[in-house]
């Protein structure tokens, strides 16, 4: 039996019989050269051992169909990893640059300004609107009675860029967030939407059946929100003049639209001496003041979104709570209708235009006076900020616009 069990095979060490001459477990033939002093090594765990017992060394490893699948998968992986991280993952982010891109078209970076204040003399009769780029590099404005055109320049030379001429009277111009567009309005009933660089019409909205006074963009830059006689403010898209919903809360004229900050509200001023904040997405009125005695004409959101500053032909602009509409209080400078308001980029200060020629400035907190500008000599319809809050371009009836230095 000790002998029996000594009979060992040299390819598998399986024991064999005195008798076999070939192993019962792997086939091999039986060698008498095997030295039966040395017992084989343990067999690894999961697996067999092949002894060589001619050179008393271990034979060349025969791996596993497991272990070697294994390493195939994990090599397989490696090898994807690696496209991935090289092709794939690049990709991926300029993707997400390109998106952040557009993103940040919509807020472009804004450069402090220096600008020698001077008087714009482009348009050949009243001027209605002025509003300043996002970027702070052009400035638009809309002229009228026998002008009738909208005009593009440079906010430091004052050098035109472009002027568009598609209606009777244009009276309403805005901005899109990006600064590649504009929106103009008038007496055609129509408003159309410019590429500013190759002057290029994309869309024409023709929803409203009475004169265009006022136009908004919304922040996200995808709709429009118009003002008419028609007594409605319609919202469509920007981009192919679309319908979206339209609002007919007011009993008279619209004269004012603004979007709030965050796009989900509008505020509208009309003739029926009221403002009214709704819904963008549903038209639900939410808010009614009513806390001046005469027709609106302007409204401006603060930039936080708290509080609405709005003019009227009663002489007065009136600061409220936009959640509660509560005013806050009334500032009673101007002698004459309060044509435009608007808030300084940083919410600190507060502009409006009146019909007594001047502009003036004063403290969005309490009403009190910063600095008069009276260098119109014929009402002033319109202003608007620079978006780093040094200057104030303001329109006039004197066929100019003027562009100074805040004080």
């Amino acid at each position: 039996m000790y002998q029996a069990a000594r009979r060992i095979c040299s390819a598998c060490g399986t024991a064999l019989a005195t008798h076999e001459a070939f192993c019962h477990s792997c086939g091999k033939p039986y060698s008498e050269h095997y030295n039966a002093t040395y017992p084989p090594p343990p067999l690894p765990m999961g697996g067999q051992q092949p002894y060589d017992n001619h050179r008393n060394v271990q034979a060349p490893q025969r791996w596993s169909p497991w272990f070697i699948g294994s390493i195939s998968a994990f090599a397989l992986l490696a090898i994807l990893g690696g496209s991935f991280f090289f092709l794939i993952l690049p990709r991926l982010q300029s993707h997400a640059g390109n998106g952040a891109q557009n993103s940040s078209t919509l807020t472009p970076t804004i450069v402090p300004l220096h600008i020698n204040p001077y008087s714009y003399t482009g348009h050949s009769s009243v001027v209605w609107q002025v509003a300043w780029s996002p970027d702070g590099k052009r400035i638009v404005s809309a002229g009228g009675l026998g002008d009738d055109s909208a005009q593009v320049w440079d906010a430091v030379t004052g050098k035109k860029q472009m002027t568009y001429a598609s209606y009777t009277v244009m009276n309403a111009i805005a901005w899109s967030p990006d600064g590649k567009y504009i929106a103009a309005g008038g007496n055609s009933n129509d408003v159309d939407v410019i590429q500013v660089v190759g002057k290029q019409k994309i869309a024409t909205y023709k929803g409203h059946q009475d004169v265009i006074l006022s136009l908004a963009w919304s922040p996200d830059g995808k709709y429009i929100a118009s003002a008419s006689y028609d007594k409605t403010v319609q919202i469509w898209d920007a981009m192919t003049g679309a319908h979206v919903l339209t609002y007919q809360g007011h009993s008279d004229t619209v004269s004012s639209i603004a979007w709030s900050p965050d796009g989900k509200k509008l505020a509208s001023g009309s003739f029926d001496g009221t403002i009214q904040i709704w819904n963008a997405t549903s038209g639900k009125t939410l808010l009614t003041y009513k806390g001046h005695t005469n027709k609106i004409y302007a409204v401006a959101w603060s930039p936080d979104g708290k509080r609405i500053v709005s003019g009227s032909v009663d002489e007065t602009a009136q600061v409220w709570d936009t959640s509660t509409g509560q005013m806050v209080f009334t500032y009673r400078g101007h002698h004459a209708s309060v044509s435009s308001v608007a808030w300084s980029p940083d919410g600190k200060h507060i502009a409006s235009a009146s019909y007594d020629k001047t502009v003036q400035v004063w403290e969005a907190a309490t009403g009190g006076n910063v600095f008069t500008y009276s260098g119109h000599h014929d009402y002033v319809y319109s202003i608007t900020w620079s978006p780093d809050g040094q200057y104030i371009a303001s329109a006039s009836a004197d066929h100019t616009v003027q562009v100074w230095l805040v004080r």
